[in-house]
């Protein structure tokens, strides 16, 4: 696992950022409040009922030397299931929230307008092989790669020449 975190900032240029549900981490927003990290911020605009604040995907600036760091990358993507995703980019946090909101609705081929859990792995998963190369830059847009940790294996996304290429390595189990 130290293997994979190193990774994650092998690249100093990059920042590494937590996509993470609030319908899957139980008292999130509490957690973030108390946490070691470098910002953090919903990804849903404007002021929220309590009750959608719970709910809602945050944006989680990580510091690399941190508790909350290592209980995500360690304990909560080994134990805790599908709590989001990991996204590495060189930009500034207002830039790629901007971004990431922008990913919230998509459009139906029937022109119908609904709202997307793109930071879900299983949806992540399944959308990506379908984006055409131009829409495919356009999703990932300023974001570098996006790791989906999971229990068995981390999956890395990025593009490469205009095409979507998957790296995925085995969770090497301990003991």
């Amino acid at each position: 696992m130290q293997q994979h975190k190193a990774a994650l900032w092998a690249d100093s240029r990059l920042h590494v950022i937590a996509v993470m549900m609030g319908s899957r981490v139980p008292d999130l927003v509490t957690m973030l409040a108390a946490a070691d990290v470098a910002d953090f911020d919903c990804l849903l605009p404007g002021a929220l009922p309590i009750d959608t604040q719970r709910t809602a995907p945050y944006l989680v600036w990580l510091k690399q030397q941190s508790a909350f760091t290592d209980w995500l990358l360690f304990e909560a993507a080994a134990g805790m299931g599908e709590w989001g995703v990991l996204v590495r980019s060189a930009s500034k946090m207002l830039a790629l929230r901007g971004h990431l909101r922008s990913l919230l609705r998509a459009q139906t081929p029937l022109g119908q307008t609904v709202e997307l859990d793109w930071m879900d792995p299983t949806i992540l998963k399944a959308l990506l092989p379908l984006f055409e190369p131009a829409a495919l830059a356009g999703f990932m847009g300023p974001m570098e790669s996006v790791v989906i940790p999971e229990i068995a294996a981390w999956t890395t996304a990025r593009v490469v020449l205009g095409k979507l290429e998957l790296r995925i390595v085995p969770v090497a189990k301990s003991g």
